[in-house]
C-alpha cells in the first residue's frame, strides 16, 4: 500500500520569489485593484505600517523567503518521494466560468503549462514568472493517472462528490498554484497529481471543514492505494492576501502546531475572502498529513504597501 511519508505546505505568491526591490511594483498593482479598498485602508493603517515599508526590511523578509523554499526543497530531494500530490486552486487557468468544480482531481497522462507572454502581464509579474510559468516553449509535467483515478473512486465512496479532468482544452494552463511547486520546489521529475479546491469563487466555495474532512479522505484513499510508493501531499497558496491579516494567520498557525482541527474546521468564512480563500489549501493538506508532526513552520509578514497590502508568506513540513 502507498503510504503519505511527507508533508509540505508553500505560500506560491509572486512577492515569494521577487527581489524586494519588485515590492513596490506588487503594491502598486494593489493599488489599482478595488478589492483591496486600498485608499481606505492606507487612511486607516498607514501610521502604524510606516516601520513594516523600509527597504532594510523588505530585504530581510525577502531572504526569509528564499531561506524557507530552499529548506524546502531540500527535505523534499532527501525524502525522493515516488510521487507528490498537489493540493491547490485554479484561478481561471484550467477552468473557466463552464465550469468551476468546488474539488477535483485531474487524472489525464500529463499536464502542461502553455508559455505566458511577457507583455501580457503586469509589470510587477514580469520580474518573477519564472518562479511560476515558461515564457517559451510550453512544458509538459509527468503526472500519476493510476493515483488519480484511484483517489476518485475512493472519494466517492467517502461521499465527496470530486470532479475529474483528463483533457486539457485549447489555450488552457496548469494554474501557478501547482507550475510553483514543480519549478520551486520540486525541479526532480517526480509525477503529480493536482488536487483541484474552489478558494476563490462563489457560490460554491467550501467551507474550512468540508475542506479538512476532505483531506482526511485524501489520506484513506492515497494508503489505500495498491502501490508500494512513498508520497508526499503538498499544500500550495496562502495565507492571507491581498489583505494581509496577521490575527487570521496566527490563528491558523495556532491550528496547525497544536494539531486542533476543531480551530481550522471554524475559521470563519467571511474571513476567507478572494486570495485568503488559498487557506482552504493548507487546511486539507493539515488533514491529509493528521498523523505525521509539524516539524518546521516560518512566517513572514510580507506587507508591501501602507493600505496594509501584502501577503502572510508560510512555509512549513510535517514528517
Amino acid at each position: 500500500m502507498a503510504k503519505i511519508v511527507l508533508g509540505v505546505g508553500s505560500s506560491h505568491s509572486p512577492q515569494v520569489s521577487s527581489p524586494s526591490e519588485v515590492w513596490p511594483l506588487h503594491a502598486q498593482r494593489d493599488r489599482e485593484n478595488p478589492d483591496t479598498q486600498y485608499e481606505q485602508r492606507e487612511f486607516q493603517y498607514a501610521n502604524v505600517l510606516a516601520p513594516q515599508l523600509r527597504p532594510e526590511v523588505w530585504q530581510r523578509k525577502y531572504e526569509q523567503c528564499q531561506m524557507a523554499i530552499d529548506h524546502l526543497q531540500s527535505v523534499i530531494a532527501q525524502v525522493s518521494p515516488d510521487v507528490i500530490v498537489v493540493i491547490g486552486d485554479d484561478q481561471e487557468e484550467l477552468f473557466w466560468d463552464e465550469v468551476k468544480p468546488a474539488f477535483a482531481v485531474y487524472w489525464g497522462d500529463e499536464i502542461v503549462d502553455l508559455p505566458h507572454r511577457l507583455e501580457d502581464l503586469h509589470p510587477s509579474l514580469r520580474p518573477v514568472i519564472w518562479a511560476w510559468h515558461t515564457t517559451d516553449e510550453p512544458v509538459r509535467y509527468r503526472t500519476e493517472s493510476n493515483l488519480g483515478k484511484h483517489i476518485l473512486l475512493c472519494m466517492t465512496e467517502e461521499r465527496f462528490d470530486v470532479a475529474q479532468s483528463r483533457t486539457q482544452l485549447r489555450d488552457r494552463s496548469l494554474g501557478h498554484a501547482y507550475t510553483f511547486v514543480k519549478r520551486r520546489l520540486v525541479p526532480q521529475d517526480i509525477p503529480m497529481v493536482p488536487v483541484f479546491i474552489n478558494c476563490f469563487f462563489q457560490p460554491n466555495q467550501p467551507t474550512p471543514a468540508r475542506c479538512y474532512e476532505f483531506g482526511q479522505a485524501l489520506r484513506r484513499a492515497i494508503e489505500s492505494w495498491d502501490a508500494d510508493l512513498r508520497v508526499a501531499v503538498i499544500g500550495s497558496g496562502g495565507l492571507s492576501h491581498f489583505k494581509l491579516d496577521e490575527s487570521l494567520d496566527e490563528l491558523v498557525i495556532r491550528g496547525l502546531q497544536s494539531k486542533d482541527a476543531s480551530i481550522l474546521k471554524a475559521l470563519p468564512r467571511d474571513r476567507l475572502e478572494g486570495a485568503s480563500g488559498e487557506i482552504l489549501n493548507w487546511i486539507a493538506a493539515a488533514g491529509a498529513v493528521e498523523h505525521l508532526q509539524l516539524e518546521y513552520l516560518e512566517y513572514v509578514s510580507g506587507y508591501r504597501s501602507p493600505a496594509g497590502t501584502g501577503v502572510g508568506m508560510t512555509f512549513a513540513i510535517w514528517r
